[in-house]
């Protein structure tokens, strides 16, 4: 008895110090085993869920969803606190000149649709602004864009927009996944020109976008490996790198450590991969979020989960599944896709999915940049020529990713 009340006081005691000893990046865990992780035997019946479930999803719960429940911070916290950019500094001398679009209303009372599949075209027109936006504060020479942007942004903040109707009224009630792509979009076109806000433009934005990412952490699924929980990790991140927020920035690398451990040993993910024609493009969603993640984490902190390996699987494990599918997307969805009438046979089927994440797979450069060596990067380079060191980088050619806001290779090298 003596043992177990020893034990208990030392476990309460080490949480106590490690919490109160997040006070620099240096702090950061990146090697200790995640808590959640589930045994070896539930991991192996995880991997093999296309074999035993007959339609997608219908098998036992594998890592149960959970969400994080971010601080909420008051005015004085933003306004005495300067802002950093988490994304690596982009060079004046590639900045140019680009003009900006009409800006769009705030968006007050969202209304979803939330038949799979439908959107809310007004979200989709302000996250098209907020793109470009992004883009603009990224690699534009004109201050007055900059102060354009900022107007918006506050104007947004001051209507409380969307302070109603982004959740979705199933489950645990999370945000649903457009609003999440429109929140990431305002909130990575801020963090872009984060260092430009004042401490009274920053007592403005600040509660009003604690309040949006509060909302985004603590949305859950009903399993931890979701490409949708893997998005909420991302924007987590991008918020507690800008705010200083250690403690959200280890959330996230402990959502990446866990999604390694429920990864099969070809870098694919159980349960986006069952998901019919869909299959490859939700498993692309997943690793470029922890790709992406891995990525502004190194290039911000230092600090590299790419050594981060379990029994031999880590995030280039990924990158080589994703390339399977490039170059071979129908053999490459049929292994372990499986019916899915309710969120994937819509836009493709198990023997022709959808071949869309090709498009938006353009994170794999940001994945060649930082391992040149890789043993796929010809196909890489030759896949996305047009933008892979490119002189013009700044002028890139293809659309941002809808996912990432800004094109990845202006988010993280």
């Amino acid at each position: 008895m003596k043992r177990v009340f020893f034990t208990l006081i030392v476990l309460i005691l080490t949480n106590t110090s490690y919490s109160k000893n997040l006070n620099s990046y240096d702090d950061l865990d990146l090697t200790t085993k995640p808590k959640k992780v589930l045994s070896k035997s539930k991991t192996k019946a995880m991997w093999n869920i296309h074999e035993t479930a007959k339609e997608c999803f219908e098998h036992p719960e594998f890592g149960k969803g959970f969400g994080y429940k971010l601080k909420k911070q008051k005015e004085d916290y933003f306004k005495n606190k300067n802002w950093v950019s988490p994304f690596y500094n982009f060079a004046e001398q590639d900045k140019h000149k680009v003009s900006l679009k009409r800006a769009p209303k705030p968006l007050e009372i969202i209304k979803l649709n939330e038949s799979y599949g439908e959107e809310v075209l007004e979200a989709n027109s302000a996250t098209d602004y907020f793109q470009e936006a992004a883009y603009i504060g990224r690699v534009g020479n004109s201050d007055e864009n900059i102060d354009k942007i900022k107007s918006v942004i506050l104007d947004w903040a001051k209507k409380d927009a969307l302070r109603k109707g982004i959740n979705v009224s199933w489950g645990n009630k999370p945000v649903d996944w457009q609003m999440m792509v429109l929140i990431n979009s305002i909130l990575t076109t801020t963090a872009v020109i984060a260092d430009t806000f004042d401490a009274e433009e920053r007592k403005i934005l600040g509660p009003w976008l604690n309040k949006l990412v509060r909302k985004v952490a603590k949305s859950s699924w009903m399993n931890r490996q979701d490409n949708k929980a893997y998005l909420t990790s991302y924007i987590t991140l991008i918020w507690g790198l800008m705010t200083d927020d250690l403690k959200a920035v280890q959330h996230s690398i402990d959502v990446v450590k866990l999604a390694i451990h429920d990864m099969r040993p070809d870098g694919s993910f159980p349960i986006d991969t069952q998901r019919s024609g869909m299959g490859l493009k939700y498993n692309s969603d997943s690793y470029g979020y922890l790709l992406m993640m891995a990525s502004l984490l190194k290039d911000a902190t230092g600090k590299d989960l790419f050594n981060y390996e379990v029994d031999g699987r880590s995030l280039h494990n990924g990158a080589d599944f994703i390339i399977q599918g490039i170059m071979d997307p129908s053999k490459t969805n049929q292994k372990y896709a499986i019916s899915c009438p309710g969120g994937g046979d819509r836009w493709g089927s198990i023997e022709k999915p959808s071949k869309s994440f090709i498009k938006s797979s353009t994170y794999l450069m940001v994945y060649v940049s930082k391992f040149p060596d890789y043993k796929n990067s010809d196909i890489v380079i030759k896949k996305y020529s047009d933008t892979y060191k490119n002189e013009y980088l700044p002028k890139i050619k293809s659309e941002p990713s809808r996912v990432f806001t800004l094109h990845p290779m202006l988010i993280s090298k």
